[in-house]
């Protein structure tokens, strides 16, 4: 399958299926008010990734391998449901309001991040051009994957809203696979750009995911 289906398809699916359990959950009935963040910040987070896949990013791989884009459905379908299904639990509390609003300040900061470093990557490679650069500017200049910072940091604000255990190993699953893909990123971007040859040399202080940790 194509990449850019795929994404388009795998993004687009875990919004509906999120909305389509809160919905069936709810049998007509009014959604509480946490319910309805969750489903406005998934929405928001999905939509766009959707959008993005389809308008932004430009793709190296002709095509993924049935494994690869089944996993992942599995992946996002899978937690959507979960994740919808206990937010319109009954016995489901939210969390306090201050720590709804930090959530949600982190939410919207992330997913700004996240839509900006998408930007910058595409910037980075123009269309029909194999020529590679290294990442400059904006959170790059602190983390080779700062779209994978980002994304972590919105599933961890989202959390703050929504506090569902569902959710939260959502968050820790996701932030170990993206810590692994951000490493192994790191480490080809050090290998390509090593100095020798003529080559940029990659930034010696920048880290693959945490400024100045990891």
């Amino acid at each position: 399958m194509r990449p850019r289906v795929h994404n388009v398809l795998s993004y687009s699916v875990a919004l509906l299926v999120f909305l389509g359990v809160l919905l069936w959950r709810s049998r007509g009935q009014s959604y509480s008010l946490n319910a309805e963040l969750g489903a406005a910040l998934w929405t928001a987070h999905f939509a766009r990734r959707a959008l993005e896949s389809a308008f932004v990013h430009r793709y190296s791989k002709p095509s993924i391998g049935a494994g690869d884009y089944l996993t992942e459905y599995l992946y996002y379908w899978g937690f959507g449901a979960w994740i919808a299904w206990s937010l319109s639990a009954p016995p489901h509390l939210a969390p306090a309001p201050n720590v709804q609003w930090l959530g949600l300040a982190l939410f919207a900061l992330c997913e700004y991040g996240n839509a900006m470093s998408h930007l910058r990557l595409r910037r980075l490679r123009p269309a029909g051009s194999s020529e590679k650069h290294i990442p400059r500017g904006f959170l790059f200049e602190w983390v080779s994957c700062p779209h994978y910072l980002c994304e972590v940091g919105s599933w961890l604000g989202f959390n703050l809203v929504t506090g569902t255990l569902a959710g939260v190993a959502f968050l820790l699953l996701g932030a170990g696979i993206l810590g692994a893909w951000a490493h192994t990123r790191h480490v080809a971007y050090k290998k390509e750009f090593n100095g020798e040859g003529g080559r940029e040399l990659y930034p010696v202080r920048r880290r693959a995911l945490v400024p100045f940790v990891f």
